[in-house]
């Protein structure tokens, strides 16, 4: 089960990757089907910005621990840096060539996430 805590990071997350242009983007609508979709979000956007590793120390987090879990990298983000995966989306988006990584997968996945958000706030 994941935390309110954890969801609110999904919601930042969404907003900061669809410029807050995605409906029912809040914590009762984050059930398991939109983290799925949000976990390959980040999981290609890292996969796809790994060359930029040493850029900055708290990048870390996101690189070079395993986890079980992105709610789990989020928990700890959050628990040693004070960090956030909006931080990191935003930071990315800053250097030209992650930000195509960022709004290549942004692209991809708007419509399958927000259909999960409609469902999720069963409107569908």
């Amino acid at each position: 089960m994941v935390s309110d805590k954890i969801k609110t990071e999904y919601v930042k997350i969404i907003n900061t990757m669809w410029s807050g242009t995605m409906q029912f983007n809040s914590i009762e609508y984050i059930d398991d089907k939109v983290i799925r979709l949000m976990d390959q979000v980040l999981t290609q956007i890292r996969e796809g910005s790994k060359a930029m590793i040493g850029v900055n120390a708290t990048f870390d987090i996101f690189y070079m621990k395993s986890y079980k879990s992105w709610a789990e990298v989020l928990k700890a983000a959050m628990d040693t840096y004070d960090k956030h995966a909006e931080d990191w989306i935003a930071v990315l988006r800053g250097y030209r060539q992650y930000k195509i990584v960022v709004d290549r997968v942004a692209l991809s996945y708007k419509s399958p996430v927000q259909i999960a958000l409609y469902e999720a706030a069963d409107v569908m």
